[in-house]
Parts: structure tokens; sequence; C-alpha cells
């Protein structure tokens, strides 16, 4: 005798590797996202990845002979920028996954309530 699965435990497993994979693609989107800024004057650039961990920071040759507060202030500033971008990025990703994950769910709602 061969077992033949449910039509709604089909369609709703079908709809829970769709959410899965939607929830995958977004962790992957921040885990590997790159976001970079220049302060005003453009002589420090922050690199920052989807964490909000700095990966790179580059420094104009002779801008440390204007004194360190001055470099602090253009770091800093490169980097609130950088974390601006990537705090609009991972907002707007994150809007997207949950609109996704909410038409799924309400697909699953229905194939239940079937």
């Amino acid at each position: 005798m061969e077992f033949e699965p449910h039509p709604q435990a089909t369609a709703a497993l079908d709809e829970f590797k769709k959410l899965n994979d939607v929830l995958e693609n977004a962790l992957k989107q921040k885990g590997t996202g790159s976001f970079s800024a220049r302060d005003q004057t453009e002589t420090v650039e922050v690199v920052i990845n989807g964490d909000m961990v700095v990966t790179q920071l580059h420094i104009e040759d002779g801008l440390l002979r204007l004194g360190a507060e001055t470099v602090q202030d253009r770091i800093n500033e490169a980097l609130i920028m950088a974390q601006a971008d990537a705090t609009a990025s991972i907002d707007a990703m994150a809007g997207a996954t949950f609109e996704a994950m909410a038409g799924m769910i309400n697909s699953m709602q229905k194939i239940i309530g079937e």
C-alpha cells in the first residue's frame, strides 16, 4: 500500500519551504552587505558590513598631521553616514521580508482553512 500525502499538508509544507528560503535569503543579504561612506572633506572612508562592524578604514596621507581630534571627528562622521546607509538598507530588506512572510502566512491560512 502506497501512502499519498494529504494535499493540504503538501501545500502547507511548500509554503513553509518558501518561508524558510525567504528568511535564509534575508540573513545572507544582511551578512554579505557592505556599506561605505566618506566624510565631507573626503579624507576618510569607512566601510562597514551588515552587522555594523568596521571592515575597512582609509585615512588620506597627511591627515594625521591635523591632530587626533580632527581625525577622530572625520572618522566618526564617515562612520555615522555608513551606519545610516546600512540601517536604511537593512530596514528596507526587513520590510520586504516581512511582506513576503505575511503573504506566505496568509496563503498557509487559506490552505489550512480549506
